[in-house]
């Protein structure tokens, strides 16, 4: 057999093979739909689901894609454009070329209002962002007349402010009249650059107090609480800038009349936020919003006020917050009668004490101050009956936890201070007891908070306060006045207290009396203790054998 036989004998293998193929194609074709009735149901919707997924991802890619151009796109090329135009109007500002400065300004505004204009059918997203450079170009080139010009084209200052301004007023009149809440936050964002760049306290102050004015009036007309959101922070953010950048200018001069009016000018700010909390919620916003607001403005006030204290104010500043707490306090007592919102006053209120805290570590320094501060704490809980507030009780709570850990800390030793904790903890205990219904307290968390206050300060109390031989007497007869209470008050509680209060002396007793007391005292010692813990066990047993002591 030859080369030849054997290419042929190949050849005709591969076309058997390429026939056999194809009949079974034919067979699976023409077998197609018995196949699809066979397949399950719960197949077919697998794969229809694969299908919609896919579909879905095909659509969400397409909508990403479309977004990315038409809104992403059309910004970056507005960003874009108006840098090109600022470097060309610089360029010829370098040059000392004003006129042609002029002439690209003009141009260049001229420009993007008419693209805005003719491709607002077309391009709706386009024609808005041309709008919005528009009114950014001519802003830009009128603040380089006076301002970042080492030869202005317009030499006074107040011209140009004035001039700066009216374009300003001119973008939010039409903001308003489109209703765009975006080209109004533009309009009141240039306002604050143009005060920013001002070199006078006054109108830096003025113009800013004014758009935050204005930023409040859109809120309340139209709801545009993002812009409002904005204009703060860039407010704030604006007032911590010029702070740091006038600080060397400032520090010079020995406090004077500018000082205080930038206190008056940042509280004034925070006072035109605070209006916020008479707004009732809507479609458009909901009290989250307004709560946002409130804290947000709070905690940059709070940070403003500190640097001001700290850089100008370090041996005068309770005046500032006693002005604080007054205005806190009664803005909250109007709250309570007219505000929507059942926080806000409990939030002002608690800023309001805040303040006098600070005031009174101001006049009399710790320790010394310790004493008024805890007893502010009891009648924060007593005014906090009349607002209602579940928060002031909390927060007053936490902040004395805190007030008394810090003087634990660093003093520990004055015994008015040593007795008032434990004075204050008890009554608090009481009077949330007493009240929590109309505290609206569900839990015995806050009450038990007080009632460790109670049980650990009166042990140290007792411990400073006492010679060392009748701590252990004072302390087995504050047992019996917590038994005495529990049967008094019926409560579980104070019974709990008064076997851990003995079992305390108990271990006082054995394992510091016995080494340290002289006779008589130890004597005495041990029979108070035997009288007090018999009398307790027959108690037990007369009283409560056979009950359920959750009862009392």
């Amino acid at each position: 057999m030859n080369h030849n036989d054997f290419e042929n004998d190949d050849v005709s293998k591969i076309l058997s093979r390429l026939n056999s193929l194809e009949e079974r194609i034919a067979i699976l074709e023409s077998n197609k739909d018995r196949i699809w009735n066979i397949q399950t149901p719960r197949e077919r919707e697998i794969e229809d689901d694969d299908l919609y997924i896919n579909d879905k991802k095909s659509e969400s890619s397409s909508l990403f894609e479309t977004n990315l151009g038409e809104y992403g796109l059309a910004w970056l090329g507005t960003m874009v454009l108006f840098f090109a135009i600022a470097f060309l109007g610089q360029y010829f500002i370098n040059a000392e070329k004003p006129i042609v400065f002029l002439i690209v300004g003009a141009v260049s505004v001229f420009a993007c209002f008419v693209i805005s204009y003719f491709s607002g059918k077309s391009f709706i997203y386009l024609s808005f962002t041309f709008n919005l450079c528009g009114y950014i170009v001519l802003y830009y080139f009128i603040l380089r007349l006076h301002f970042f010009n080492n030869n202005p084209i317009i030499a006074n200052e107040l011209v140009s402010v004035i001039l700066i301004l009216f374009v300003v007023a001119v973008q939010l009149y039409y903001s308003i009249r489109k209703q765009s809440q975006t080209l109004a936050c533009c309009a009141l964002t240039l306002a604050i650059i143009t005060a920013f760049v001002c070199n006078n306290i006054q109108p830096f102050f003025l113009i800013s107090i004014i758009s935050t004015g204005l930023a409040l009036y859109l809120f309340w007309k139209y709801g545009w609480w993002k812009a409002l959101i904005f204009i703060l922070s860039i407010t704030y953010l604006a007032y911590l800038i010029w702070m740091f950048k006038n600080h060397s200018l400032l520090a010079k001069n020995p406090v004077d009349i500018n000082h205080y009016f930038i206190f008056i000018y940042f509280s004034i700010t925070t006072a035109i936020y605070s209006l916020v909390v008479f707004k009732k919620p809507n479609d458009l916003y909901n009290s989250g919003l307004t709560l946002s607001i409130i804290l947000l403005a709070g905690i940059a006030y709070s940070v403003l006020l500190l640097l001001l204290v700290f850089m100008y104010f370090s041996t005068a500043y309770i005046s500032f917050f006693f002005a604080i707490s007054i205005y806190c306090l009664a803005y909250s007592i109007i709250l309570k009668f007219y505000s929507p919102y059942k926080y806000s006053p409990a939030l002002y209120a608690l800023f309001g004490f805040v303040g006098i805290s600070i005031a009174i570590w101001g006049i009399y320094q710790f320790p010394n101050a310790f004493l008024l501060l805890i007893c502010q704490s009891f009648l924060v809980l007593i005014l906090s009956l009349w607002y209602r507030s579940q928060t002031i009780t909390l927060i007053n709570t936490v902040l004395l936890l805190i007030l008394i850990s810090v003087y634990y800390k660093i003093s520990g030793e004055l015994q008015a201070v040593n007795f008032a904790i434990p004075a204050v903890a008890f009554l608090s205990a009481r009077i949330i007891n007493w009240q929590k219904e109309r505290l609206n307290i569900k839990t015995d968390f806050i009450r038990n908070l007080y009632l460790l206050m109670l049980f650990f300060s009166l042990l140290y109390a007792t411990y400073k306060g006492l010679p060392g031989h009748y701590i252990t007497v004072s302390w087995i007869i504050i047992t019996g006045i917590y038994f005495g209470l529990s049967i008094i008050l019926k409560n579980i509680k104070y019974r709990w207290m008064a076997v851990a209060n003995l079992l305390i002396s108990a271990l006082y007793l054995f394992v510091v009396d016995l080494a340290k007391t002289d006779m008589i005292y130890r004597i005495l010692a041990f029979l108070v203790f035997a009288i007090v813990s018999i009398g307790i066990s027959v108690y037990y047993v007369k009283k409560l054998k056979g009950k359920n002591p959750d009862d009392y």
